[in-house]
């Protein structure tokens, strides 16, 4: 302390000076927020909606068609759907009702229906196995029968097989005789 009192006693001036000049480098050191620092930035983030859209391998056109059947036959056919999309797309077939010629009895009720879900045509190996999506009459089908989701370029193949029940000997099924139905099937697919 006494050197202070020397310092100031030879000369106060620029013991303020000093002083001054001390509290001007604290005031900017504060002022200028010293310390460390870092930033970042994400620009340009950029959001675009995707799209649902599907294929099918006979659009506007039968499935299959059979002429002549006979109790104890039956018909196949395959139809190919595919998300063309870029999204998830979640798939559903629904039918028209059937048109049956003559309207009694009704061959869309004796007809039975089994559609199956054979999975990617192009699966070659550790393919899952098929999948049963309905069975039974034409008729009782559900409006709409739902097929789960695929991802976008995916294909799933449907086999639809109709067969026309043996009710026995003796003519059993001669009301059926000349008898028709026809039906349509619709794809749909929503995100």
């Amino acid at each position: 302390m006494s050197r202070m009192s020397t310092l100031w006693k030879a000369s106060p001036r620029k013991v303020l000076l000093a002083f001054a000049g001390l509290m001007v480098a604290a005031a900017i050191a504060v002022g200028s927020g010293a310390n460390f620092n870092s930033t970042s930035a994400n620009p340009s983030n950029v959001f675009t909606a995707g799209s649902i859209a599907h294929s099918n391998s006979k659009a506007n056109a039968a499935i299959f068609t059979a002429s002549n059947m006979v109790p104890g036959g039956s018909t196949t056919g395959t139809v190919d759907i595919k998300n063309t999309g870029s999204a998830t797309g979640t798939f559903t077939l629904t039918h028209g009702t059937p048109v049956d010629v003559p309207a009694s009895p009704g061959l869309s009720k004796k007809l039975t229906v089994t559609i199956s879900d054979l999975g990617d045509p192009n699966c070659t190996t550790s393919c899952p196995a098929a999948v049963q999506v309905y069975t039974g009459t034409m008729f009782l089908m559900p409006a709409t029968t739902s097929l789960g989701t695929f991802a976008a370029n995916v294909t799933h193949r449907y086999q639809f097989t109709v067969n026309f029940p043996d009710s026995g000997t003796g003519g059993a099924d001669n009301t059926y005789q000349s008898a028709s139905t026809t039906v349509e099937y619709d794809w749909a697919s929503t995100s």
